[in-house]
């Protein structure tokens, strides 16, 4: 079966004057890198069916009248309903999510076959007002050296179109989600400890004191992180762009600097090629 697109003409990001069709146009581009990153993973939607200048909301559930093609799965959840979430495994489910407004969907950091057991760490690291993008870039590369040097993983880098990156870490499916989410814990504080002055944990705003946070808390079953690809629902259309960790190097990298506009040149080229076979057993602590 194939998607259609109702109302192209709709501006979803209307200071940008980008419409409905861009958006569609933009996922169209970008399946075939995207759909292997993001396959049989539960779908929550982040969609914005007056734009983004109205109301946005998340959905986890495969709303009223999903098609029989669109694949779906029963999740269960602790003290509340079960609920069937998407599953998006390829280009036609990926363009009809864009055609329900879906502007920016999330994803599980385990697959749907074990639940339980992730196989990403995710670091996502939000820079303090006025500190600019270089103090993520710092804090990235240190995770880096950490991870593969410490303690032999493998590292990948992402933008996030909004302010910071997300460093990521295949892991194989052998440690529960309280283990993967204790041990993300434990590197986030043991970098505190090395910069207290530039780095922390603290999730309040008011206690972070211009340093930039390191966020670990979506290591945790059923919580979602933004896909990779996916459009942030900022004007302009920023785009959360796997990066060549050499990339960090060029002069101007912003969480911004990739949008549904110029990622055309990045398609031809895969930074996150072989992140599934990259994955190693998260070391006991």
């Amino acid at each position: 079966m194939k998607a259609s697109l109702s109302h192209p003409d709709k501006l979803l990001f209307p200071k940008s004057k980008i419409t409905k069709q861009q958006l569609w146009d933009y996922y169209e581009k970008v399946a075939k890198l995207m759909l292997p990153l993001i396959k049989n993973r539960p779908i929550s939607m982040k969609r914005y069916p007056e734009g983004i200048k109205g109301e946005g909301f998340f959905q986890k559930n495969a709303p009223q009248g999903t098609p029989d093609w669109v694949k779906t799965v029963e999740v269960k959840r602790e003290e509340r309903d079960k609920i069937d979430m998407i599953l998006c495994n390829d280009k036609s489910t990926l363009l009809w999510l864009a055609n329900l407004d879906c502007i920016t969907p999330h994803i599980w950091l385990s697959k749907i076959d074990k639940p339980d057991f992730p196989d990403r760490l995710v670091f996502d690291l939000d820079p303090p007002p006025k500190k600019g993008f270089a103090i993520v870039v710092e804090a990235a590369l240190l995770l880096k050296e950490i991870l593969e040097k410490k303690y032999k993983l493998k590292t990948f880098v992402t933008t996030t179109g909004s302010k910071g990156l997300h460093v990521v870490v295949p892991i194989k499916r052998t440690r529960h989600f309280d283990e993967a989410r204790a041990f993300a814990r434990q590197i986030a504080e043991h970098l505190v400890e090395l910069e207290p002055q530039k780095y922390t944990t603290e999730s309040r705003l008011a206690k972070r004191r211009g340093r930039l946070y390191i966020d670990t808390v979506r290591n945790a079953k059923g919580q979602t992180v933004m896909a990779p690809y996916a459009v942030r629902p900022i004007e302009g259309a920023p785009v959360a762009a796997p990066l060549f960790w050499k990339e960090l190097e060029e002069k101007g990298l912003k969480s911004t600097s990739f949008n549904i506009h110029n990622i055309d040149k990045r398609l031809k080229k895969n930074p996150w090629a072989g992140i599934a076979r990259a994955a190693k057993t998260l070391p006991k602590f």
